[in-house]
């Protein structure tokens, strides 16, 4: 195995190759392999991230560098991250893994917590190789964040494969941008912030000149339904979310407008199934202001998409009556790279609902989120960092609760 430069590789052959040398199809050779990213360039324009600032916890990795098993016109690149998180919430929040402000209480005793974990910790495996003059591409990738916090089950984040203009699998959906998601040591991160990853099929098309890229997907149509008290019943997926986005990509950053179409259905026991329409925009952006400085925005508003940021589609107003949910946020924030080894971001979100009437005084209402990071890099590959983190929730009824909390994080990046 060849873990740098100056190390020599072992071959790893077929026990049964020949006399002349044929090492034959089980030859394997682990390297540093530099040019193996421009030999497995990707066609297409699959979405990705400006990696341009230290500490960006949503790039992919890198397809160079790191150990990259080679074989037959074939390369995977092994990837991710240790994260070990520390915590300590000086406000009630019932999130204690992850900044969840929808979790603040705004009512009962105040309470405190103290947690430390490792479930952002994650492992990649980036599969590339030559078919009829294509790149073909297997990308797996998760993380510890199922199942309960004391379990903290191996969870799947990405799963997909990309071929061309063609994607299949389960990834980030095309409502969202990755390169506009905040850099916060935090993982739940803004609370307007479209994180969803899910099952999809999606083309992306070029249209002028690599400067704007058209997209089309038709993706998992998850629902969040709050039932009325007095109706018994499931959420109904009856049809895709139609999703479409434009998206300019320069050398200063980049912009995107995406559209959302939904068909939200709910089935009361023993009655027929019920359906609305939901639509969504979500506008984002991120650019350089200055080299070592890139602002970022979105806006997102709609009805019936409050289940791709983690609030309800549907509303109850009443023990038997329900009304498709409308929203507004937004986000604004700045990374910012001070030098080699020191990296801060600071990120502001606000989300309200709409206001309907008849819902439970306890819905939510609005929530605020901010976040503000100092992050070290000591050595290659290795960071720690902390986090301020301030967040309040409203309710229907007018109560407010808010929380502060303090994170510390060590991370050490796979080569």
């Amino acid at each position: 195995m060849k873990v740098d430069n100056r190390l020599t590789p072992v071959q790893y052959t077929d026990t049964e190759s020949d006399s002349e040398g044929d090492t034959g199809s089980d030859f394997l050779d682990l390297s540093l392999a530099a040019d193996v990213g421009q030999s497995f360039q990707l066609e297409g324009n699959e979405q990705g991230v400006d990696a341009r600032l230290d500490n960006n916890f949503t790039a992919f990795p890198e397809f160079t560098g790191g150990i990259v098993v080679v074989g037959d016109d074939i390369a995977m690149k092994i990837g991710g991250y240790i994260k070990a998180d520390l915590i300590k919430d000086f406000d009630a929040i019932g999130s204690t893994d992850s900044f969840d402000t929808t979790t603040i209480p705004t009512s009962g005793p105040n309470y405190k917590n103290a947690r430390f974990h490792a479930r952002q910790s994650r492992l990649s495996f980036d599969t590339r190789w030559h078919t009829e003059g294509h790149t073909v591409r297997a990308f797996v990738e998760g993380d510890f964040f199922g199942g309960t916090p004391t379990s903290s089950d191996f969870r799947l984040r990405h799963a997909y494969g990309h071929i061309g203009r063609f994607t299949a699998g389960q990834t980030w959906t095309t409502f969202t941008d990755p390169a506009a998601v905040p850099q916060t040591l935090d993982f739940e991160g803004a609370v307007s912030n479209v994180n969803r990853r899910q099952g999809l099929i999606r083309w992306d098309q070029p249209v002028w000149d690599d400067f704007l890229s058209l997209a089309v997907a038709l993706e998992d149509p998850q629902i969040n339904v709050e039932a009325p008290s007095l109706v018994m019943g499931q959420g109904r997926t009856e049809f895709p979310d139609f999703i479409t986005r434009a998206r300019v990509e320069r050398d200063w950053g980049e912009l995107q407008a995406a559209y959302v179409l939904r068909r939200l259905g709910y089935q009361p026991n023993g009655d027929p199934v019920i359906t609305g329409t939901g639509w969504g925009l979500n506008f984002t952006g991120s650019v350089f202001v200055m080299e070592d400085t890139k602002a970022y925005y979105q806006i997102t508003f709609g009805k019936g998409i409050g289940s791709y940021r983690g609030s309800p589609d549907v509303v109850a107003t009443g023990p038997d009556s329900a009304a498709i949910a409308g929203s507004f946020g937004w986000m604004v924030g700045v990374h910012h790279q001070w030098s080699d080894a020191w990296t801060s971001n600071v990120t502001f979100s606000k989300l309200h609902m709409e206001d309907l009437p008849g819902q439970d005084p306890d819905n939510l209402l609005s929530t605020t989120y901010l976040a503000v990071n100092l992050i070290a890099n000591p050595y290659e590959r290795v960071f720690c960092g902390i986090e301020y983190l301030y967040g309040v929730r409203e309710d229907a009824s007018g109560a407010e609760g808010d929380a502060n909390r303090l994170q510390m994080s060590f991370g050490f990046f796979l080569p």
